[in-house]
């Protein structure tokens, strides 16, 4: 029998599958004409954020969790829709919820004072162009669900309040 071959364990790494989310993100913020790390907010270990500017009133928030377990790892997108005002919370959470039953691919939330309209898929085995129709997915509905809101309850809806 030959001799073994030890290795030291310093030299053995783990590799991985798959594309890095990261990577794949800061390209999708390069196509869209921003420096990733100038719209960076948070980075941890575990987490990264960013937040692009769609318009002077809405910026699209981006976060992908759990960096440290690669199949566990889920990206965020969404953009705030509309301030609730406290007068009519309740007329437009019952607004929001029934319009949202025509949202494809995407969800509202309430998230502060805000309807949000947002996506979060898992990050294994995505691609660039996952990203671009998850973004799409958003950008197609936000001004008809916007629309669709203010014609429901008669308003003008503030975003930022």
């Amino acid at each position: 029998m030959s001799k073994i071959k030890r290795f030291a364990s310093l030299q053995i790494h783990k590799i991985t599958g798959g594309k890095d989310p990261v990577r794949l993100m800061e390209e999708f913020i390069l196509k869209r004409g921003f420096v990733p790390e100038e719209c960076q907010k948070d980075k941890s270990v575990e987490n990264i954020r960013w937040m692009l500017p769609l318009s002077e009133e809405e910026e699209l928030e981006i976060l992908i969790e759990g960096l440290n377990n690669h199949s566990e790892t889920t990206i965020y997108m969404g953009v705030n829709v509309a301030a609730v005002p406290i007068r009519d919370v309740y007329d437009v959470l019952a607004a929001a919820l029934e319009i949202a039953d025509g949202l494809v691919g995407i969800k509202v939330s309430l998230v502060g004072h805000f309807l949000v309209l947002s996506s979060s898929f898992s990050a294994s085995g995505i691609s660039l162009e996952d990203i671009e129709y998850n973004y799409q997915l958003i950008a197609a509905q936000k001004e008809w669900f916007k629309e669709a809101l203010a014609e429901e309850l008669d308003i003008e809806l503030p975003l930022n309040d």
